[in-house]
């Protein structure tokens, strides 16, 4: 292999060290592979050659830069979007330097100095209980697709698994009135199920004469669900309960809203934030803080155990400070 076979270097790349070498889970992989599958059509229009012809001169900083560009201007993608880009690229750079230090060492560089966004994190949205059962009732009818519906998001507010995580589930996941899911980064964990979810999978298995290795959840042809079609049925049991809940229209909901759901009835309901992190499978016990910034109820009961200052008490004058002056000079 030549030092400067871009295309080799991509296959190593995905083959040997992410695969192979850092055991990384198909989702990382796959969210890898579409930022690649981006850049190459980028590149390729970019410089008017083949994506096969590309060299790993095509991958300057000038060339990541406006490839960062192009997602957010072109394509419409979010600040967050744009850094989980530059992060693959990164690690593409320092895997090349490693490889072809005396040809591509200056130039890694560069690519790794370029730095993340900075972007406002928005609030978390998530749904109430009446807006949940609006939503699983709307999803409830007597087609074979209405009740898959209705057992999908009813594991989902059960559960709060991401939808990967719940698309994944087969028979044999479920037992002993508990769901084994399956998370980011190869992590398991074991998630309570209450006796309804457990009966109405029962119910689903026995009606499709589910083995226990199929998937709990398919399409018509028998085939996985998607993630795409998922959310269409979502998008469609979501209308019907916004014409008799009213509170539901004109938001933003997603299938992701149902897990933020799930975490914000656990939270008002007393169950601590560790557990409500391991329940969801965070990486980190900070992410769940983010459901205590949004609950609006939490944060006016916080503020009603607050004695609010009664301004009588006389301040004692304090001596001026030439440092402080000069801070607020600034």
């Amino acid at each position: 292999m030549k030092a400067d076979d871009f295309s080799k270097l991509v296959e190593l790349f995905f083959v040997e060290h992410l695969s192979q070498q850092r055991n990384l889970s198909s989702h990382t992989i796959a969210a890898y592979r579409d930022t690649f599958h981006l850049l190459l059509r980028f590149l390729s229009t970019r410089l008017r050659k083949p994506i096969d012809a590309l060299s790993l001169a095509a991958l300057s900083p000038e060339a990541v830069l406006a490839f960062l560009d192009h997602l957010e201007t072109e394509r419409k993608n979010s600040v967050r979007t744009r850094n989980q880009r530059l992060a693959a690229l990164r690690s593409f750079a320092r895997f090349v330097i490693s490889r072809a230090p005396t040809i591509f060492f200056a130039t890694g560089q560069q690519i790794l100095a370029i730095p993340l966004k900075r972007h406002a994190k928005p609030v978390l949205g998530f749904m109430t209980r009446e807006e949940i059962d609006a939503v699983l009732g709307a999803a409830h009818g007597p087609t074979w697709s209405n009740r898959r519906d209705h057992l999908l998001f009813s594991v989902l507010y059960n559960t709060g698994a991401r939808i990967s995580e719940a698309l994944q589930l087969r028979p044999q996941d479920v037992r002993d009135r508990a769901v084994q899911l399956h998370g980011k980064g190869r992590k398991a964990r074991s998630v309570p199920l209450w006796p309804a979810t457990v009966r109405q999978i029962q119910q689903w298995c026995s009606s499709n004469q589910l083995r226990p290795e199929e998937l709990l959840f398919q399409n018509r042809r028998d085939q996985t669900l998607t993630r795409q079609g998922a959310a269409f049925r979502f998008a469609l049991a979501l209308r019907r309960a916004a014409q008799a809940c009213p509170t539901l229209r004109g938001r933003k909901i997603t299938l992701h809203s149902v897990r933020h759901s799930t975490a914000m009835g656990l939270l008002q309901a007393g169950v601590a934030l560790e557990v409500i992190s391991l329940w969801l499978g965070h990486n980190h016990p900070s992410t769940t803080h983010g459901y205590i910034e949004a609950d609006m109820k939490m944060k006016a009961a916080a503020l009603r155990r607050l004695h609010e200052p009664s301004g009588s008490k006389r301040q004692h004058r304090q001596e001026p400070s030439r440092v402080l002056a000069f801070l607020r000079a600034l």
